[in-house]
């Protein structure tokens, strides 16, 4: 009988280690900028699109890894928009309110993906983003490309709340290089040749 027991626990182990399920996570990156005045109440008219070829970051990996899937759970547009404007607004740009005339920004997010090792048990993710920005004022437009790529290594596989923090981290680190950008800041700041 304690046999049985522990040949039916040992089994449900098993199966839950390898059948996956599918998960939702949602996108609030919040990208550590310094207070500063670079901006100088330049008006700045932000716009976010998500570019990725399908809806999904990634699988979550196991013996059926193209049911495992990870997916947002909130509009990835509105969290980039929000993240980035707070950004430049805690630089000095007017982005909460920009006027006629203000420079546009295009936010692009090009690549938002989530790679598990291989095998039934995954203990190592590569998250890694690739974020593209355009900002364009009349005749005259710069351009920016930004990307991150971070491996975790954990003793199981990663819950629904840690994958969603590692997906976080890494479009955070990314939208930094962007906020962060002594060309693309110049060029929102008004300076046509950064």
């Amino acid at each position: 009988m304690i046999r049985r027991i522990a040949l039916a626990l040992a089994t449900t182990a098993l199966l839950a280690a390898c059948g996956l399920s599918p998960q939702v996570v949602n996108l609030s990156p919040s990208p550590q900028v310094e207070s500063t005045n670079v901006g100088q109440n330049r008006a700045v008219s932000v716009l976010a699109r998500d570019a990725r070829e399908g809806d999904a970051f990634g699988s979550r990996g196991g013996i059926y890894p193209e049911t495992s899937l990870i997916r947002p759970g909130n509009d990835v547009p509105k969290a980039i928009y929000d993240a980035v404007t707070r950004g430049l607004q805690t630089q000095g740009f007017n982005a909460y309110n920009p006027t006629d005339g203000a420079t546009h920004l295009e936010v692009r997010l090009v690549e938002l993906a989530y790679v598990p090792g291989t095998g039934n048990v995954v203990n190592r993710v590569e998250v890694s983003a690739l974020v593209e920005a355009r900002a364009s004022r009349g005749q005259l437009e710069h351009t920016g490309r930004y990307q991150s790529s971070v491996t975790h290594d954990m003793p199981m596989t990663p819950s629904a709340r840690r994958n969603e923090d590692m997906i976080n981290d890494v479009l955070e680190r990314t939208l930094e290089r962007l906020l962060a950008d002594p060309k693309m800041l110049s060029f929102l700041a008004g300076n046509d040749s950064p």
